[in-house]
């Protein structure tokens, strides 16, 4: 469960020190890590006094707190030797091996900044980590995200740096203001830009934010602006000291200085060495004047050793990107082919499968993707290459592609990271505006269903903002599911606003976590009223308690309305707020029905216009649907019901049954009687197949179904469809029995048992001419009909074939699938069937 946690409380349950702690605290860049380290050390560093919060004097009860960064553990011969090079003085007479002896003992905070800049070749880093070496001793772990996913059970506690909230942005600025000598209220309008909240969050970006503001001419709308500012500011200052032009400056110095930040990423060494700032073209001394350079000093036993490091890692990392947007479009397309490489996952064994997608390593969960630590540099060069259309284009395609952009994604994403095709969402937040050509690529691959998880960030909600208000994107194509963003609603409640006029979004997923949440959101969102979203499923919290109605508003354009999970107070209360709406959708699932919901339910069915209804629940009664008369207002075959969660109360449900039956608006209706005397009484009362009946059925195998007896099952002529689930090798083929004479246009057998006999009839329903083989004269067909749609973004094919399909009728139609590649995501999968089935 996620709590808050105050920088005091971080070891108030650390009452015990013998017991070792290992908390570890992710991160973005400049959110303020080292920091917290060093307050943290300073803190310890001067003692217990009676100005100290109570909570955070447990750090005095560690008999040493030593604080380094995860780089100073490489290339020692041992954590001692660590310490001893780094914080002891030259003079200080202890061995490694006293030292050593005494981490042993005592009791020690090891606080260790930056793991994702010193993790690669780190054995004693990772000994400490896994508890194999000084496992007595507690350790607090700082890294950025997604560095750490394979030793998370390493850690007792995993905890997210968050950034600024507005209250501290502006304790920040006056704070700063005071130190510059600058009035307060000159920061006002920068604080109130809706541009650049996101920057305003970040400690670091907010302070470069405010020293660049006070320049004339400063316009800064995204993180790619705030470097490039930055950057510019930089530069004049460093041609002035040396006395060249910027343009000389750029080409002599920049540049070289460019390919050794990239050069050092690329190694994921942030420690630039004496020889490596020699050999560049311009020299050392150049590039040391620039100032993005400070010395880093290794102190041993036999001579200190001078390095360099930039001033942070994202000036590295935005160095990096300069370099790469500079370079020749096909050196940078080796190094997004590099970045957003296809792995093969062994554990897929579909044949011909063609996905392109970035599979992960075993050790990652599904949403950690091995580009997270390169999506600082791939934001920054989108940015750099907004003059630059052709090329954006090119990279934006690559990544939506690698990245699957296009699928539906309808994961549970509750306990996840931000989902990895949100990228572009991010990486066209750098963006002052979209070109045509971009907003093409886009449109072609956007999904039509978005879902967001709690981890993701502002940039997620605000990209998918600006793709919903894309100029040619399609009104109501997409559907938006925010249901496990409630936690950070205070960071996202400016969104709502923005998603509300979204003329492309149909339906909208939400879950607000208390009354007050969803009372705010019902009046942001504006659902119903003239252009804003039509459609809305809310999934009741916990926290949620009775409704009032003045709080549930819709305007007149509601069209769809799905509940779950609500008691029957709150079910009725929606049902009242929707009641003289017209409809076209209503679904309520797992919710508490009473009397007063019936009525209200049963009066809805009256509505011509609606068109898709889903009820269920597992605690539905007979009385739910009294009226099944008002279902024949609608529709002609129309709707599909699913009542294969009543059958623990079938006793009380067989009137019901029979009036379903009669009802010409249901084409489909899902089953699954618990036993064979249900099965039977079911069969009997719904008529499946006989005039004016139910013409398709979904029949699913429960545990305590038996051997099915031949005369059970009697289909109507008027069959047109069904649906098997489950079923063993015996009642299989007593129902493929019971319909081999129906004229079916529906057949899908799932998950059942096949014996010969299953087989050989399953071969002869197959001559049923209404059932289409897949064959040499439907590739032609099946081609014109994708081609024919040109919203088409995921394409899905799955078959089986004997000799009605020849050699030349799959090559043809597997060389169209490999031409749609480059147009969509495409999976396809073909079995051969043996010569006797």
């Amino acid at each position: 469960k996620e709590t808050e946690v105050e920088i005091d409380h971080l070891f108030a349950n650390q009452d015990n020190p013998e017991i070792p702690q290992r908390l570890l605290i992710e991160g973005d860049p400049g959110i303020g890590k080292s920091i917290l380290c060093q307050f943290l050390a300073y803190e310890w560093s001067h003692g217990s006094r009676r100005d100290h919060p109570r909570e955070l004097a447990k750090i005095h009860k560690f008999d040493l707190v030593f604080y380094l960064k995860a780089e100073d553990l490489k290339h020692q011969d041992s954590i001692a030797e660590a310490i001893r090079c780094h914080l002891l003085p030259k003079d200080f007479k202890i061995s490694s091996d006293v030292l050593e002896e005494l981490l042993k003992t005592a009791s020690v905070l090891f606080l260790i900044d930056a793991y994702d800049e010193g993790c690669v070749d780190n054995s004693h880093l990772d000994q400490l980590i896994e508890k194999k070496h000084l496992r007595k001793s507690s350790l607090l772990l700082t890294s950025r995200r997604h560095f750490l996913r394979h030793k998370l059970n390493c850690f007792n506690c995993l905890l997210s740096l968050e950034g600024y909230d507005k209250t501290q942005q502006l304790n920040h600025v006056k704070k700063l203001a005071e130190h510059e000598n600058i009035p307060v209220n000159q920061f006002d309008l920068l604080l109130e830009n809706d541009e650049i909240s996101g920057i305003c969050s970040n400690p670091l970006y907010l302070t470069l934010l405010c020293l660049l503001y006070t320049e004339e001419g400063c316009s800064i709308n995204s993180r790619t602006d705030l470097f490039c500012a930055m950057h510019e500011f930089i530069l004049l200052k460093a041609s002035g000291r040396m006395n060249v032009t910027q343009e000389d400056m750029e080409q002599q110095v920049m540049r070289p200085l460019y390919k050794l930040a990239f050069d050092a990423y690329q190694k994921n060494e942030y420690l630039i060495q004496e020889h490596d700032l020699q050999n560049t073209s311009c020299g050392m001394d150049a590039i040391i004047q620039v100032g993005y350079l400070i010395k880093h000093i290794t102190v041993s036993r036999l001579q200190a050793k001078v390095q360099h490091r930039f001033t942070h890692t994202t000036v590295m990392e935005f160095l990096a990107a300069k370099h790469l947007s500079l370079m020749a479009e096909h050196g940078r397309q080796v190094w997004w082919q590099k970045v957003f490489h296809v792995r093969w996952n062994p554990r897929v064994c579909i044949a011909r499968l063609s996905v392109p997608i970035l599979w992960n390593k075993s050790t990652e969960t599904e949403e950690d993707s091995p580009y997270a630590q390169d999506e600082t540099v791939a934001a920054f060069v989108f940015g750099l290459l907004e003059t630059d259309p052709e090329n954006l284009v090119k990279m934006a395609t690559t990544i939506m592609n690698r990245t699957r952009f296009s699928g539906s994604h309808r994961n549970d994403l509750a306990e996840i990271h931000c989902y990895r095709a949100h990228i572009i969402n991010k990486l066209i937040c750098e963006l002052h505006i979209l070109p045509p050509a971009l907003e093409d690529a886009i449109i072609q691959r956007c999904p039509s269903h978005m879902s967001f998880s709690k981890s993701c960030s502002v940039k997620c909600l605000k990209g998918l903002v600006i793709i919903c208000n894309l100029k040619n994107m399609k009104p109501r194509s997409i559907s938006v599911d925010i249901t496990q963003m409630w936690s950070e609603f205070d960071r996202h409640f400016s969104l709502l606003i923005e998603l509300s006029k979204c003329q492309s979004i149909d339906w909208i997923w939400i879950a607000p976590e208390d009354n007050k949440q969803l009372k705010q959101c019902l009046l942001q969102l504006r659902l119903g009223q003239a252009d804003c979203i039509p459609n809305v499923k809310i999934t009741r919290s916990e926290s949620i308690r009775e409704i009032a109605a003045r709080d549930l508003r819709f305007g007149d354009k509601l069209r769809g309305l799905h509940l779950q999970g609500f008691d029957e107070v709150n079910t009725r209360r929606y049902l009242e707020a929707v009641s003289q709406k017209t409809l076209t959708t209503l679904e309520v699932a797992d919710c508490d029905l009473d009397d007063k919901c019936r009525i209200l339910l049963s009066k809805l069915m009256l509505n011509p216009n609606l068109q898709h209804v889903t009820l269920m629940s597992e605690a539905t009664s007979d009385s739910d649907t009294k009226n099944p008369e008002n279902l024949k207002n609608m529709k002609p075959r129309s709707i599909s019901v699913d009542i294969t969660h009543m059958w623990n109360e079938s006793d009380r449900h067989v009137s019901l049954l029979r009036e379903l039956s009669k009802c010409q608006s249901i084409d489909w209706i899902w089953i699954a009687p618990e036993d064979n005397k249900q099965l039977k009484q079911c069969l009997l009362e719904l008529r499946l197949g006989q005039a004016d009946s139910i013409q398709n059925v979904k029949i699913t195998k429960s545990e305590s179904i038996g051997e099915i007896a031949a005369c059970d099952l009697r289909f109507g002529d008027e069959l047109r469809g069904l649906h098997l689930q489950g079923f063993d090798k015996l009642n299989t083929r007593r129902y493929l029995e019971a319909v081999s004479r129906k004229s079916l246009i529906t057949l899908k057998v799932v998950d059942c048992d096949l014996d010969d006999k299953c087989r050989d009839l399953l071969s002869k329903l197959m001559l049923n001419p209404n059932l289409q083989h897949i064959q040499d004269s439907l590739v032609n067909d099946l081609c014109k009909m994708v081609d024919s749609l040109g919203q088409l973004n995921e394409f899905s094919l799955l078959y089986s074939y004997d000799d009605t399909l020849t050699k030349d009728g799959i090559d043809k139609l597997e060389a169209y699938l490999m031409q749609k590649q480059d147009e969509m995501i495409v999976m396809y999968a073909s079995k051969r069937l043996p010569e006797d089935q």
